[in-house]
């Protein structure tokens, strides 16, 4: 995932500077992408980021969430709730932004540019989900409840971060669903 992401930056050019329109339109990933069967995308949007410290903080979070559950589990396990999670969660929302259509579209936001997005960020919320549900009872599920009453309080705020409040909304959605599926993944399998 670290090459990954650094051959990403390297090509983008988003090491130190903010993704531009014509690489976020052709590596993120929007609702239609999956309706339109571009799939590519479902993976080229985990190995981009936004740029700039957004790059920084994804390398960081990465190898600290998925190399924790790569250590203690093994790489398999962490490539397949990094990229399983991943997946799961970019076809969820995508379901919900359908769904929501009607609601969306009477409050003057186009569901493809609600799910535009680039990042790594679901997969290793659902590595950090994993982690958590790898803890000691009842630390499991102290920590797994504090952590998602945190997203979806960041999910309820207004939208400050990111140049795009919608893409903001989106992400936040999308991180919302990874974290508990990572959790729940936890327990799928033999634990090693």
């Amino acid at each position: 995932m670290l090459t990954g992401l650094a051959l990403g930056g390297l090509v983008t050019n988003t090491y130190f500077q903010a993704i531009t329109h014509h690489w976020l339109n052709r590596t993120g990933f929007a609702t239609r992408d999956l309706w339109y069967l571009r799939l590519g995308r479902m993976f080229s949007s985990a190995l981009v980021t936004n740029g700039g410290r957004v790059f920084w903080e994804a390398i960081l979070l990465v190898a600290i969430f998925v190399g924790a559950v790569e250590w203690i589990s093994s790489w398999k396990r962490a490539a397949a709730t990094f990229w399983g999670v991943h997946l799961l969660t970019l076809v969820l929302l995508a379901l919900i932004i359908t769904l929501s259509l009607h609601q969306l579209h009477t409050l003057g936001i186009e569901a493809s540019e609600v799910a535009r997005d680039v990042g790594p960020s679901a997969g290793y919320f659902a590595c950090l989900g994993f982690l958590s549900a790898r803890l000691r009872h009842p630390w499991n599920w102290f920590s797994g409840g504090v952590l998602f009453v945190f997203f979806i309080v960041a999910l309820l705020l207004p939208a400050t971060t990111r140049v795009n409040p919608r893409q903001e909304v989106s992400a936040n959605l999308a991180h919302l669903l990874a974290f508990p599926l990572g959790w729940l993944s936890s327990g799928l399998g033999n634990k090693q």
